[in-house]
């Protein structure tokens, strides 16, 4: 579904990206993950189109994506939240997914300026479908809510409701559980793999909670200093040595 040959991005002297190749197929949860600074997030920006990489290419779907804005990748399918909770913040919980949905609104601008039919049978869809994202995400009781105003654990998961609400093919979600203690994220683990078997999302994320990561994950690759040095299944990552020394520690190795 996704794949990156040989990334590479470099600021200034330093290369925060070097030669990377990632392959992500269809169904998967795949993650990401490496030390603060192993290039990661910037990875992320490479993908969607937020960067522009030295060398390399990027492919969605076998279409090539490079060279794209941002909102050309995304409305092929390809959405991602950002690692700040990105939410409206003056919106209510239900007007911000309904936002959502913008994208994938028909109706043209003089039956939306007159509330033609068409534009009507758009607001009902939207409505339903909101409600459906809200209440998958356990958010319909705060649906009245402002989104400054929601618990910051809550905003975790608007931001993954916004971002179903674009109807992606691939999820990309930039470290999900910071911040989050053990209830939500045992919340956002349910969450994630039923985006997976509810709507069919193959999920690519960044993520430093390690239990979460082992427990969810087909495969992970790891990144330090801009460079892959692993990849495979969770057992696998967590046994190779040169993970273990850049990332995990010896105590995790010892302790699986």
């Amino acid at each position: 579904m996704l794949e990156a040959r040989g990334l590479s991005i470099s600021f200034g002297g330093l290369k925060a990206v070097e030669s990377v190749d990632l392959s992500v197929g269809k169904g998967e949860i795949f993650s990401l993950i490496g030390p603060n600074g192993a290039g990661k997030t910037t990875l992320f920006n490479l993908l969607t189109g937020f960067l522009k990489p030295d060398r390399g290419e990027v492919l969605f779907m076998d279409q090539p994506i490079l060279g794209r804005q941002p909102h050309e990748i995304a409305g092929m399918g390809l959405i991602r939240t950002f690692q700040k909770t990105n939410i409206f913040a003056e919106a209510t919980v239900k007007e911000s997914v309904a936002i959502g949905f913008h994208t994938q609104r028909q109706a043209n601008i003089v039956d939306i300026l007159v509330n033609g039919p068409n534009s009507r049978a758009e607001k009902r869809a939207v409505e339903e479908q909101t409600r459906e994202i809200l209440a998958f995400t356990g958010l319909l009781p705060w649906s009245d809510y402002l989104g400054k105003n929601l618990p910051y654990g809550k905003q975790r998961l608007l931001a993954i409701a916004l971002a179903l609400a674009a109807k992606p093919r691939l999820l990309l979600l930039d470290e999900p559980a910071t911040g989050l203690n053990p209830v939500e994220t045992k919340e956002l683990i349910e969450i994630i793999l039923s985006v997976r078997e509810t709507y069919g999302i193959t999920v690519l994320l960044i993520e430093h909670n390690m239990k979460l990561v082992i427990s969810i994950s087909d495969r992970i690759a790891v990144l330090n200093f801009g460079q892959k040095i692993a990849e495979g299944k969770p057992n696998e990552v967590a046994q190779n040595p040169a993970v273990v020394e850049a990332y995990l520690g010896r105590g995790f190795r010892n302790a699986s």
